[in-house]
């Protein structure tokens, strides 16, 4: 592995912004310690400080200040074939946010990868790889740590907060208001909930408007306009075409095929 480029501690003001649709030709990792917006696929997404984003080559590198200042730690790098499999082994997720409890440690890596690398030192590029390596290895114990730790931590509040879903599927679940009922941001919810349940948590929601669909139409007589309300939709079409989409039959063929 080889840094590119690197910078520690930066600071910028408000107006900051990256935008290179085509990515940068190596790949970047961010180390944010203010929080800031992201864009994937033309959505804005709220990274909170003290997480990080590792691009993939050639990904889309689109992010700005989110309040009046943008500061962070950062390095530009390439990779060869061959030690790709030394990510694989570390399991760290590209082209995502993710949370870390204390980024001090990665941070005084970067610190140190930054001095080496502008140095004059003789053997300024073997130090520097050999603190890269050591970044990824420090950086794969602590979100796999995270992640052990509080999912066990949370697993009692999302089995609730999952049981409402299912048994309230009328109600207007929103991401970021079931992530703030746990104190938690949005994109860490989602890759919580994902990891303990195995679903994303809208897919879930679906899922349990579908099941409750499914009941009402195998034994009641209620017309499909009033359980597509029963069941949370706003109007009969969009539960029509979700219910064809995820069962292969429209509302009322399943409610015929029921009663056979």
């Amino acid at each position: 592995m080889n840094i590119n480029n690197v910078g520690y501690n930066h600071c910028h003001n408000a107006d900051f912004q990256v935008q290179r649709p085509q990515g940068s030709g190596d790949y970047l990792l961010v180390l944010l310690k203010t929080d800031a917006i992201f864009t994937f696929h033309g959505k804005n997404c709220t990274a909170e400080a003290n997480s990080f984003i590792l691009f993939e080559k050639d990904t889309p590198q689109n992010y700005q200040a989110s309040g009046t200042h943008f500061l962070n730690d950062w390095f530009h790098f390439t990779i060869s074939e061959e030690e790709m499999e030394f990510f694989r082994e570390l399991d760290i997720p590209f082209n995502k946010i993710i949370p870390v409890d204390d980024i001090s440690t990665l941070s005084l890596l970067i610190k140190n990868m930054c001095h080496e690398h502008y140095s004059s030192n003789r053997y300024k590029a073997d130090s520097a790889e050999l603190y890269l390596k050591l970044f990824f290895m420090k950086l794969s114990e602590k979100i796999h740590s995270d992640e052990n730790q509080n999912t066990g931590s949370y697993y009692d509040k999302m089995s609730i907060l999952r049981s409402k879903i299912y048994s309230m599927p009328h109600h207007n679940w929103r991401v970021d208001k079931l992530a703030n009922s746990l104190t938690m941001s949005k994109s860490y919810f989602e890759h919580l909930y994902k990891k303990i349940f195995g679903i994303s948590v809208m897919n879930d929601v679906i899922q349990s408007r579908m099941e409750h669909s499914k009941y009402l139409l195998s034994t009641t007589d209620i017309p499909i306009i009033k359980i597509a309300e029963i069941c949370g939709y706003n109007n009969a079409p969009h539960f029509m075409r979700q219910f064809k989409s995820r069962m292969d039959m429209t509302p009322t063929q399943y409610r015929e095929s029921a009663k056979k």
